[in-house]
Parts: C-alpha cells; structure tokens; sequence
C-alpha cells in the first residue's frame, strides 16, 4: 500500500469574486502561551472557528498541516486541486491562498506553526532553519507505508507532547517539529518530485533570505542587501513584499530580532553585550529598536519570557 503526502509551494494569484480571510494564529486558540506561535486542533474545530463555507477563501499567516483520518471532498491551493482522502498530509505555506469543496463530514487534525516558533531552538545547522528547510521541501511525495508510518508516528508524538503542561514544553515540541520537517525531507527524491521549477523572482527572494540570515549583524538596511543582489532597493522591496507579504526591511528587523530574543533567553551575556553582539554601535539604539518590534525592552522581554519558562512555555 502507497500513501500520498503533498507539500504545496508558496504562490500568488488572484481569486476572483471571492473574499480572501487573512488568518493569523492569535484568532484559532486561546488557551496557552504557545497560542501566537503553535498550534494543533480537530480539523472541525479549526473549520468552525474560520467561520468555513463552500464560498470562503483564506490566506495563512503561518504553516499549516492537515492530516485527514475520514475526508470526502476536494482542498484547492493556489491553482490546484486535491481530493482529501484518510491518511493524506496536505503542507499549506505562508500566504498561499487556499478553500475547502464538500469538507463537512471529514476528520482530522490541523497543525499550525510560525516561522519564528520552527526557529525557536537554534541547532547551528542551516538545513534546518524554516527559511532553508521548508523552502526547499518535494511539493508532492509518493510514500511507502513504512515511511508513511513514520511519518504519522511524529505526528502523534507532536499532538501527546502538546496536550501535556510541562517544563520544556515548547523546547521538546520545536524539536519534534524539526524532527517531521527532516524526515519529510529525508523521503524527498527527485523521481517523486514534480513541479518544482524555481522561477527567477523565487530565486531572489531565496539569495535574499540566505543573505540576512549571514550578514542580519552587519547590514540592517535593504538597500545594502540590493547592492549584493545587483538590484535597486525599491524592486528588491517590492519583490519580498509580493513573494512572502512583508517588506525586505521588515524582514531583516525579524531575524535580528528573533536572534536577540534567543541571546536573551539561552545566554548570560548582559543587554549591553547583545547589542554589541548584534552590531549596534550602543545599547540605546538598541533597546529602541528591540521595543519597536516586541514592545518590551529587551530586559522586560528577559524577565516576562524567564517567568513564564516556569509556568509552561
């Protein structure tokens, strides 16, 4: 017996006549620190609270996975439609335009995550950092039942991990997410891969997420980056802004400031040594640019994230 897992690459078109639901994780649950950032419910429950019908169309704001156990009807992504069939994966990307055909009688589960949640625990390894690991994944995969199998079972190790209330829980369910992604990964091969060209805008946006990820300390403007690119800044821009519906400098704000978060919470080093870490020339400018994004100084930001550590992360 073979399964099918599809994983659906990051596209823009237009719908028309339809509304397009932006979602966020903050608008689904309720009920934990882990809200904004991670996220697994029935897939009736999520369905019920977007508020779905034949006529809805949505947008994410984060990655979604959809395991289906008992389906009837159809999921159409982008331009492409699937039939949802039990034991059948679907990946849903950042801001791929997405709606439900005949989906009231399926079960499943939903798994929803953000970027900044999958890079939550740093390994060192690019591999596996969100911008690398989840751009870069087959868009449809043909399994055996064994890895199949495999696959589920870290799915169900996902959903037991994030029905306890434990110290480290956040920490082992970043891990175990990483953990899915590479097996995912792992069973890519270029016979089962289709539709993967990458487009010339694509790949700029990849070259452009590659060079802040190496260079976020020492550049901090977009049109230092567009310089590398050989591009003006205003296309470089408006190329981000299309592709992944953010602007190239608020896209290099988010990794200095996702690496800041992480020098608060995993090191000693004083705010003073972050800043100087990060690249900024005094800790004023620094602790300005921090709350402009997290609106905490980067010392309130310490001791709320240290408390709650301690009350289930």
């Amino acid at each position: 017996m073979r399964y099918f897992f599809i994983f659906i690459s990051a596209q823009k078109f237009t719908i028309l006549n339809h509304k397009i639901q932006s979602i966020t994780l903050s608008k689904l649950k309720n009920h934990s620190a882990l809200r904004n950032e991670f996220v697994i419910m029935p897939f009736d429950e999520f369905t019920t609270k977007i508020q779905c019908d034949s006529d809805s169309h949505f947008k994410n704001k984060f990655y979604t996975v959809i395991l289906f156990k008992n389906a009837d009807g159809s999921l159409v992504i982008d331009d492409q439609e699937f039939d949802m069939k039990p034991l059948k994966f679907f990946f849903i990307n950042y801001n791929q335009v997405y709606h439900f055909k005949d989906f009231l009688s399926s079960k499943g589960d939903v798994l929803m995550f953000t970027k900044s949640f999958y890079n939550y625990v740093y390994t060192g390894n690019k591999m596996i950092k969100s911008d690398t690991a989840l751009n870069d994944v087959a868009p449809y995969l043909l399994l055996s039942e064994e890895s199949t199998t495999d696959l589920f079972q870290t799915f169900e190790e996902l959903k037991h991990e994030y029905s306890k209330n434990k110290l480290l829980r956040k920490e082992i369910i970043c891990l175990l997410l990483k953990v899915f992604v590479l097996k995912y990964i792992r069973n890519s091969n270029k016979k089962n891969r289709i539709d993967r060209s990458v487009d010339h805008k694509k790949e700029i946006v990849e070259k452009f997420s590659y060079l802040v990820n190496q260079h976020y300390k020492d550049l901090k403007t977009t049109s230092k980056y567009a310089e590398k690119l050989n591009l003006s800044a205003n296309y470089l821009n408006a190329l981000i802004k299309e592709s992944l519906d953010i602007s190239a400098g608020q896209m290099i704000k988010n990794r200095v400031i996702l690496e800041a978060q992480r020098l608060l919470l995993h090191t000693t080093l004083s705010v003073t040594e972050i800043s100087y870490e990060l690249g900024f020339n005094d800790n004023s400018h620094f602790g300005k640019y921090f709350k402009s994004a997290t609106k905490y100084s980067p010392n309130e930001y310490r001791i709320l994230k240290t408390k709650d550590s301690y009350n289930d992360i």
